[in-house]
């Protein structure tokens, strides 16, 4: 009995380890394969992993040692199982995962966040850039525009700030826990 109390803990010490350290191997593949292009959010700098596979799970924890879980999220790179690093994102993908300046993963939507000083330029932005406008706020300065893809969105981005009243444009994002298993 003596000798559970003290085995038991060591066992689970090891585990945590092993654990640990498969964490750290499928943040840094993500961090390698972050070769796309860069947006900030206020002071964070993100750059986007174009090869990432996004996908919704309902597990507490993920079952590959190559995927991060970011919220509701399990992301993993093509190139951890290829070795090949791509350099754009896949055309018509809704979620991609970037990687912030300080390592940690998000999930990047097809949807921008425009923040104005007039509610027309919300119009005139979803017609110039072929989004569609899905949100719209006067009272707080902000709205949504969905595109069919990442890269539509992150390609829209520059024509946007481009119009007169526009203060801020941003992709969406989701940060999570992220937990890798």
């Amino acid at each position: 009995m003596k000798i559970a109390m003290f085995v038991y803990p060591l066992l689970l010490a090891m585990t945590a380890s092993a654990h640990a350290q498969s964490d750290d191997a499928a943040r840094k593949q993500l961090q390698q394969a972050a070769t796309g292009p860069t947006f900030r959010i206020g002071y964070s700098e993100f750059r986007l992993v174009p090869d990432s596979v996004v996908s919704r799970t309902q597990a507490k924890k993920t079952t590959d040692a190559k995927e991060v879980r970011v919220g509701a999220y399990a992301v993993q790179s093509k190139a951890a199982k290829t070795g090949a690093v791509a350099k754009t994102a896949a055309p018509k993908t809704k979620l991609a995962a970037a990687m912030s300046d300080d390592g940690r993963p998000v999930v990047v939507t097809s949807t921008l966040e425009v923040y104005h000083s007039n509610v027309a330029v919300l119009q005139d932005a979803a017609r110039v850039s072929g989004g569609t406008l899905v949100y719209s706020s006067k009272a707080g300065g902000n709205g949504r525009i969905e595109f069919d893809s990442v890269a539509a969105a992150m390609a829209a981005i520059p024509k946007i700030q481009a119009l007169a009243g526009v203060k801020e444009v941003s992709p969406e994002i989701i940060q999570g826990e992220d937990q890798m298993n």
